[in-house]
């Protein structure tokens, strides 16, 4: 299992809009750093730091690709029998703010 531990988060349109963007190259090595050490800190745990950051990569790529929020955190869930809904909104929020921060932002009108 990636993640283990359930959260008291709220949606994950919750989440990523109260996670502030990342500052360094959301492709970078520091990256993996600040994500690693993001979900120490939330108190997230997994069985691999690589497995965690190629999880966290997927679900930017499933929010590029135009994949609801609501099913990013499905998919996560079904993805990790331990975790719950409000677990994988978390990681998703902390996933989207090393990766895609520019997902985090709201649309212009």
């Amino acid at each position: 299992m990636i993640v283990q531990k359930a959260f008291m988060a709220g949606g994950l349109a919750i989440a990523i809009a109260g996670a502030a963007p990342a500052q360094a190259d959301p492709r970078g090595a520091d990256n993996d750093t600040a994500f690693i050490a993001s979900l120490r800190q939330s108190g997230i745990t997994f069985a691999s730091e690589g497995q965690a950051i190629a999880a966290a990569r997927a679900v930017c790529g499933l929010i590029n690709n135009g994949e609801p929020a609501l099913q990013v955190v499905r998919d996560l869930q079904s993805d990790n029998a331990a975790l719950t809904l409000d677990g994988a909104a978390q990681f998703a929020a902390i996933a989207a703010n090393a990766y895609c921060p520019a997902q985090l932002q709201s649309p212009k009108s």
